[in-house]
């Protein structure tokens, strides 16, 4: 049984993986602010925490209470036409706090992370298959701000 840290565990794919995890057998304490997630998609079963992930010492107290295997990071905002009235907002939740998330993940020794991405980061769909080193031609502020995150964790998590 691992012992998994997830965050966006109240939207639909966190909530989701949530539920697979659990029926594996496996621990699972998710976080999430509940500003677009709903608590009623959150697991029975699943340790949850209502909390910002941006809040370092939260999140600090939280890691140093439990001993975590892996971090799943879901916790975003995902709306496409509101990323271009809002880019700033989903730069904000996207990228820069999603990267507090991450390196206070790294800073107390939790390196195992799966981030949550989007095909999106492809641009418009032109091709049914698309694999991790096709060309990156992001075409929203959404997929902008999820593809900053990746180049961050392939930076800092993949030297």
């Amino acid at each position: 049984m691992n012992n998994i840290l997830l965050t966006g565990g109240a939207g639909y794919i966190g909530s989701q993986v949530a539920n697979l995890l659990l029926d594996r057998g496996h621990k699972v304490t998710i976080i999430d602010s509940l500003i677009t997630g709903s608590k009623k998609l959150v697991p029975k079963k699943a340790n949850f925490i209502k909390c910002d992930i941006s809040n370092k010492k939260k999140i600090t107290l939280i890691l140093k209470k439990n001993k975590f295997d892996a971090v799943m990071h879901f916790a975003g905002l995902i709306k496409v036409e509101e990323s271009f009235k809002k880019p700033n907002k989903y730069n904000l939740y996207n990228f820069i706090k999603a990267k507090i998330f991450l390196n206070t993940c790294i800073d107390n020794d939790l390196k195992t992370i799966l981030f949550s991405s989007t095909a999106s980061v492809y641009g418009e769909a032109s091709k049914k298959k698309y694999k991790e080193n096709s060309l990156k031609k992001p075409s929203n502020p959404y997929a902008k701000s999820k593809l900053k995150l990746e180049k961050f964790l392939i930076r800092n998590i993949f030297k």
